[in-house]
C-alpha cells in the first residue's frame, strides 16, 4: 500500500533511488547502498528540495517514473549504474522530470576501485550539490511561465532571490514584493523572511542612507524571525551573519558563518557567498577554500565565481592569482570589485591598470549607488571606507595606500597600528597581567587565553601543536557521544536567546551585562563546538587533538576580546597577527621586541 505524500509548495521533491550494480560484486554492491543512502542524507541540507525516504524506493526501482511520481509525489528521479571498468569503477547518475519525462542532467564518475572510501565524500557532495543547482534552475524557469497569481511561497521566494541578484534599486524593489507575496501565502515560512532581511540588508548597505535606521533594523528582525522558523536552514545563519558583520559584531558574524557551513557544506552559492564574510572577517585564505570547493562541486558554475575568487586571493597577498581570476570575469558581482583590483595594481606598480579598474568602479558606484546623480569627487572613496566591514587593520591600510598611489583623495586618516619601535612588555603583575604597546598600558585580567598568547609572542613565527598549547590534557576515556540530542537542542536555543539580550545590551552600552553575557556564550558555543562535528554531526569523546584544537581556540578568542576592550590597539595586532587551529602561531608584519617576566 502507498500513501500519498505530494507537496503542495512548489517544492521540487526528489526520489534517489538503489544504485544498480551492473554484474554481482558484493563489494560495489556495499558501496552502491552506502551512496544511495549519503546522497538522501545529503539532499535533505537543502531547504529549497524535498526527499523521499530512501526506506521507501525499495523495490520499485525498475518501475517507470511516471508511475514513481504518482505512487511516492515525487516530481523529479534520480538513477544511478555502477559497473566495473577494469581497475576502476564507473558511475553514470541522470535526473529525470516525472512531469515531462525529460531527463535534464547525467554525468559519468570514474572511480579508482582502491580510493572509494575516499571518493564516496566528494561525489555525494557533487551530485548532492548539481542536483540542487539543476532543479532550482528548473522551478525558477518553469516559475517565469506560469501565471504569477498561481505561484507558492517556495516559487515567489525563488524568483526573489533571482531578482536581488540583479542588484539594482529596481531589482531590490521587485524582490521585496515577490516576498511580501509568499508570506501571503505562508507567513510561517522562514526563507521568505530570509528574503525580506537580504532586501532591507541591500537598502541598508547600499541604497537608502536618509532610512538608514529603519532598514538596519528591519533587516536584523526578518533575520532574527526566519531563524526562529527554522534553525535548520544554512542560508537563513548565512543572513544573519550578514547583519552581523556590517554592524561589527565581528564574533557574533564569525560563529554564525561557521555555523552555516556545517549545515550545509556542499551548497556552491552557499559557499561563495561565506567566501565574501570570511575575507571581511579577515580569514581570506579559508574563503579562497571556499570558492575552490564551489567550483568542483558545480564545474558549471556562474562566470561571477571568477570574482569572488579574485577578491580572496587579493586579500590573501595573492594578487597575481586575483588579477588572473579576475580577468576570467566578465561581470562585477560586488560593486567595490574594481576598487580592490585597483588597490592591488597600485601596490604593484601597473599604475595604469590601477587608474582604469578606479574607473570602473566609479562608474558602477554612479549607476548603483548614485543612481546616475552627480555625486561629490570625494564621495565614491568615502563609500569605500565607511560601508566596507573589514576587521583587520592590514586590509583596511591595502586600501588606503593603493588609493594614495593612485592619486584618489582620502577621507579622514584611518587608524593603524604602527611597528613598536621600543619593542613591548607582558608580564605578570599581582594577579593579572600588565601589557606595555604601542604607547599604551594596560592591566588585563589571568586568563588561560592569556598564557596560551604569551607561549605564541616568545615563540614568533614558529608552528605550536595545539596539544602543546592544552598541555596534552588527559583524554577522556570512552566514546559516548558528548552532548545528547535535547541537550544540544537546549543550548542552541539559549544561544538564540543571548543573542537578543547581547544586542539589546550593546544597544544600552551596558558594558557589565555584555561581558557576563559573552561569557555565558563563549563557554555554550564552546560545548557545541566540541559536540558538533563536520557537517553538524555529534563528535565522539577521544579525539584529542580536536578537542585540544577547540579548547585552545576559544580560550585565546576570549582573551583577544578582552585585550581589545581594555587595550585596543594590542587587540587589533593580535587579531591581525594570531592564528589557530591545530597548529597555532604568532607572525606579526612588523616584528616586535617583546619582554617577558625577569627581562
Amino acid at each position: 500500500m502507498y500513501w500519498d505524500t505530494k507537496i503542495s509548495d512548489g517544492r521540487p521533491v526528489v526520489a534517489v533511488l538503489p544504485f544498480a550494480v551492473i554484474d554481482q560484486d558484493g563489494e560495489m554492491s556495499r558501496f552502491a547502498q552506502g551512496i544511495h543512502e549519503e546522497i538522501c542524507g545529503e539532499l535533505t541540507r537543502f531547504r529549497g528540495l524535498q526527499v523521499i525516504s530512501p526506506a521507501s524506493v525499495v523495490g520499485i526501482a525498475e518501475l517507470p517514473d511516471a508511475s514513481i511520481g504518482d505512487r511516492l509525489g515525487a516530481s523529479h528521479v534520480l538513477r544511478g549504474r555502477m559497473r566495473r571498468a577494469g581497475d576502476d569503477i564507473q558511475l553514470m547518475a541522470s535526473l529525470s522530470s516525472v512531469r515531462t519525462s525529460a531527463q535534464f542532467w547525467s554525468e559519468r564518475f570514474v572511480i579508482a576501485s582502491d580510493s572509494l572510501i575516499d571518493f564516496e565524500g566528494r561525489l555525494v557532495g557533487r551530485i548532492a550539490a548539481t542536483l540542487n543547482v539543476k532543479l532550482e534552475e528548473t522551478a525558477l524557469a518553469e516559475a517565469r511561465r506560469r501565471p504569477a497569481k498561481s505561484l507558492a511561497a517556495y516559487e515567489l521566494t525563488l524568483s526573489g532571490l533571482s531578482m536581488l541578484r540583479q542588484g539594482t534599486r529596481e531589482a531590490n524593489d521587485a524582490a521585496l514584493a515577490l516576498f511580501d507575496r509568499a508570506l501571503a501565502i505562508d507567513p510561517l515560512y522562514a526563507r521568505g523572511h530570509s528574503g525580506l532581511s537580504l532586501c532591507w540588508f541591500n537598502q541598508w548597505n547600499c541604497q537608502f542612507w536618509d532610512r538608514f535606521e529603519e532598514a538596519s533594523q528591519k533587516a536584523y528582525l526578518h533575520a532574527r524571525r526566519a531563524l526562529e522558523l527554522d534553525d535548520g536552514d544554512a542560508m537563513t545563519h548565512l543572513v544573519i551573519a550578514q547583519v552581523a558583520l556590517f554592524r561589527g559584531a565581528w564574533e557574533q558574524a564569525a560563529w554564525y558563518v561557521d555555523r552555516a557551513l556545517m549545515l550545509c557544506p556542499n551548497d556552491a552559492d552557499l559557499l561563495v557567498t561565506a567566501a565574501t564574510l570570511e575575507v571581511f572577517l579577515g580569514r581570506p585564505e579559508a574563503a579562497s577554500e571556499h570558492v575552490a570547493r564551489a567550483m568542483q562541486l558545480n564545474p558549471y558554475h556562474p562566470n561571477d565565481y571568477f570574482a569572488f575568487a579574485a577578491f580572496a586571493a587579493i586579500f590573501s597577498g595573492n594578487m597575481e592569482d586575483g588579477h588572473r581570476l579576475w580577468a576570467r570575469c566578465d561581470t562585477a558581482p560586488l560593486i567595490d570589485m574594481p576598487a580592490y583590483v585597483a588597490a592591488a595594481h597600485a601596490h604593484m606598480g601597473n599604475l595604469d591598470l590601477a587608474r582604469a579598474e578606479y574607473d570602473r568602479y566609479l562608474e558602477g558606484y554612479r549607476e548603483k549607488i548614485a543612481f546616475g546623480a552627480d555625486f561629490a569627487p570625494t564621495a565614491p572613496i568615502e563609500w569605500l571606507f565607511k560601508v566596507n566591514p573589514f576587521r583587520r587593520v592590514e586590509d583596511l591600510n591595502f586600501l588606503k595606500q593603493g588609493c594614495l598611489v593612485i592619486d584618489q583623495p582620502l577621507p579622514a586618516p584611518m587608524q593603524t597600528v604602527d611597528p613598536v619601535k621600543a619593542g613591548a612588555v607582558l608580564a605578570r603583575s599581582g594577579s593579572g597581567w600588565i601589557v606595555d604597546f604601542a604607547g599604551e598600558r594596560a592591566h588585563l585580567p589571568d586568563l588561560k587565553g592569556m598564557h596560551d598568547i604569551r607561549r605564541l609572542l616568545e615563540a614568533a613565527g614558529e608552528e605550536i601543536h595545539c596539544l602543546d598549547l592544552a598541555e596534552r590534557e588527559a583524554e577522556v576515556p570512552g566514546g559516548d557521544a558528548m552532548l545528547d540530542e535535547k541537550a544540544r537542542t537546549a543550548l542552541k536555543a539559549r544561544v538564540r536567546d543571548l543573542q537578543e539580550e547581547l544586542a539589546e545590551a550593546e544597544d544600552m552600552n551596558d558594558s557589565g551585562r555584555v561581558e557576563k553575557l559573552r561569557s555565558e556564550m563563549d563557554a555554550i558555543v564552546e560545548t557545541l563546538s566540541a559536540a558538533l562535528g563536520l557537517g553538524g554531526r555529534r563528535r565522539k569523546l577521544g579525539d584529542l587533538s580536536e578537542k585540544a584544537r577547540t579548547a585552545v581556540t576559544w580560550r585565546i578568542r576570549h582573551a583577544q576580546r578582552r585585550i581589545e576592550a581594555a587595550h585596543p590597539p594590542f587587540g587589533r595586532h593580535l587579531v591581525n597577527s594570531v592564528r589557530t587551529g591545530t597548529f597555532c602561531t604568532y607572525r606579526p608584519e612588523t616584528a616586535v621586541a617583546w619582554k617577558f617576566d625577569g627581562q
